[in-house]
């Protein structure tokens, strides 16, 4: 009797996890949602690695794993950290977050143009850890943006946060192996498109938010 008892309170609670665990109709919104905001946010992140990609030589695999660890984890923290840190931190950085990343970028990229001149300048083909570091902050600063945005409406974190991610690292793991392959053939015009991609990306970042915040006439 105390068997049959326990079985028929064990039950529902195995119906109720399955039903968890299904996709509901409910979702399906949110999950669309979160691919759109983890693919706006990913683009940013492969045109940089596509520049990398084209100026690198060697090992493409190790590359592109390296560049898609770095640029989805950072894509996926500053998600977080706008989450998290609300409108006092988030609408002060927005301030001055253009003129962050057209500065890393912009340097970024005039240190790849002159990089041309050297045969040596990636360690066994693949960018150093430091530039990547840069270029992932640089990339992702609108993700903080994007979190703090979300926190108000109160909308989740995880969907859109595992989105954010998987698509930034694979997109840019993608478009860095892609890249290789097209600089393999003209390694120097290939730094200096590559940093042209950069600066223009820079500058776009810049142009794109001083025309917003300026006042409409």
């Amino acid at each position: 009797m105390v068997l049959r008892s326990r079985l028929r309170v064990v039950t529902p609670r195995w119906q109720k996890q399955d039903r968890i665990v299904t996709l509901s109709p409910v979702q399906v919104p949110a999950v669309l949602s979160a691919l759109l905001i983890g693919a706006g946010l990913a683009i940013d992140s492969c045109l940089v690695a596509l520049a990398y990609g084209v100026s690198s030589a060697g090992s493409r695999l190790t590359g592109a794993v390296r560049v898609g660890v770095i640029f989805g984890v950072f894509q996926a923290g500053m998600l977080t950290l706008g989450w998290l840190v609300g409108a006092s931190v988030a609408s002060l950085f927005h301030r001055f977050d253009h003129w962050i990343a057209f500065g890393v970028l912009a340097t970024l990229g005039v240190r790849t143009i002159r990089e041309s001149e050297s045969t040596n300048s990636h360690d066994n083909g693949v960018p150093p850890l430091g530039k990547l570091v840069l270029a992932g902050i640089a990339t992702s600063i609108d993700a903080l943006a994007v979190g703090f945005g979300m926190s108000l409406g109160d909308g989740e974190l995880g969907w859109p946060l595992a989105c954010t991610f998987t698509l930034t690292a694979l997109g840019a793991a993608a478009c860095f192996a892609s890249g290789r392959a097209i600089g393999s053939h003209a390694e120097r015009a290939a730094h200096w498109i590559a940093g042209l991609v950069l600066i223009a990306l820079g500058l776009h970042i810049l142009l794109e938010h001083l025309l917003d915040s300026a006042p409409a006439v």
